[in-house]
């Protein structure tokens, strides 16, 4: 045959998919270390708004269910309260998208855009949960021990039944709603084992994806899987909720004004309580419209690059600190108050006046401020324990990198 004869070359298709799979995953962790992970001041500001507005509703919408019982007929104003004291669910996937959106940048930023370090990512997520949750777990404890003291009947037995040591760690190690359920009176922890199992599932999935070495990406994929099998059908149906965050990263551009983006959230949050949305079945599909509307709010402001025309005190910043404590801190004393109004024959309100609003207004502030106060004593020392642990773990940390 002539030199310029042509000579077949064995193909060997895998090595081939191989190699166009890596080489993908190559061009998407080098796209994802072009994006500005930067926080505008309108970003900021919004987000302090939405987690403030967040916490608030969850608060009022306990608040609601221990004090009212809407009838029907009701007058405007108290349709109107109907449809804001129950945006609790709505407002926790509020929380689940702004979590994503910053938990994911620190995954990123950790497992694709620098060297690798499992152990500053570990650290900041473990001290950032358990320097509120443990003392809210023992606070909560404490409380529900007075709860039964001063309960009659038998609306709060269970809580006795939820206060053991096994719950107790299983809260502490995110089981609730898995093998366990959530500790004592305090309902809201459900929502805490969607946000552990997040933070250690994501970044197992971007390991797996991203790794430096086949046996870590082989050990991350195996966790991942794991622990996808393993979780509840919520955390894996939530955990779409809290990736839509993550995703607010991607776009190159604001997509809606921000007034147009503000709008479609309060629009979708004054129809929550539909009652043929939940019927035909389109409760989900709702609270993934008002989860795509916080999507819209992040994106517009993440690309306004304005600075703030003035520097003032903001209530958004005040509130948005604290948000985690009074999440986590304010249902056990609710339900202590809830047990003491029972014990004195306490009936709820079939609709609210202006008696029945101050009452809940004064509830409301005596949640907060007893809140703050334990944010005071726990949550505010965050950046401390933090640097504490870390100065613990730096030993650890060169001895499996000197191992690698």
């Amino acid at each position: 045959m002539g030199a310029n004869s042509y000579s077949r070359v064995p193909r060997h298709p895998l090595r081939a998919l191989k190699t166009s799979v890596f080489g993908a995953l190559e061009g998407a962790k080098a796209n994802l270390a072009t994006i500005d992970f930067s926080i505008s001041p309108s970003l900021s500001r919004a987000l302090d708004i939405l987690r403030s507005l967040a916490a608030f509703l969850v608060v009022a919408n306990h608040i609601g269910e221990a004090m009212f019982v809407f009838e029907d007929g009701l007058d405007l104003f108290n349709l109107i309260m109907f449809q804001f004291l129950y945006l609790g669910h709505h407002a926790v996937m509020l929380l689940f998208v702004v979590s994503g959106f910053l938990i994911g940048r620190s995954a990123i930023q950790c497992f694709t855009t620098e060297r690798q370090n499992v152990f500053d990512y570990g650290v900041d997520r473990i001290t950032r949960i358990y320097v509120v949750l443990i003392p809210a777990l023992i606070i909560g404890f404490v409380s529900d021990q007075i709860l039964l003291t001063v309960s009659t009947g038998s609306d709060f037995d269970y809580v006795g039944q939820r206060t053991s040591w096994l719950i107790f760690l299983g809260n502490i190690f995110g089981l609730q709603t898995i093998l366990a359920p959530t500790f004592g009176s305090n309902g809201p922890l459900w929502s805490l084992a969607c946000e552990l199992w997040y933070y250690f599932m994501f970044p197992a999935f971007l390991v797996a994806l991203f790794g430096e070495s086949p046996r870590n990406r082989l050990i991350a994929l195996v966790a991942f899987v794991g622990a996808v099998l393993f979780v509840s059908d919520d955390i894996l149906h939530y955990g779409t909720i809290w990736c839509l965050g993550v995703l607010c990263w991607l776009p190159k551009r604001a997509w809606l004004p921000k007034w147009l983006a503000w709008s479609l959230m309060i629009g979708f949050l004054a129809t929550a309580n539909n009652e043929l949305l939940w019927a035909n079945g389109w409760g989900f599909h709702h609270i993934v419209g008002t989860a795509l509307s916080v999507v819209l709010i992040i994106n517009a402001h993440r690309h306004d690059r304005a600075p703030l025309k003035a520097k003032r005190l903001s209530l958004s910043k005040f509130f948005a600190k604290f948000t985690y404590s009074l999440y986590l801190y304010h249902y056990p004393p609710l339900m202590i108050v809830l047990a003491l109004l029972l014990r004195n024959h306490f009936v709820p309100y079939g609709r609210m006046g202006l008696k029945e609003g101050l009452e809940a207004l004064a509830l409301l502030v005596s949640l907060y401020v007893y809140s703050y106060a334990w944010f005071w004593l726990t949550e505010r020392k965050y950046y401390a324990f933090r640097a504490f642990v870390r100065g613990k773990v730096a030993s650890l940390r060169r001895l499996v990198a000197s191992s690698a």
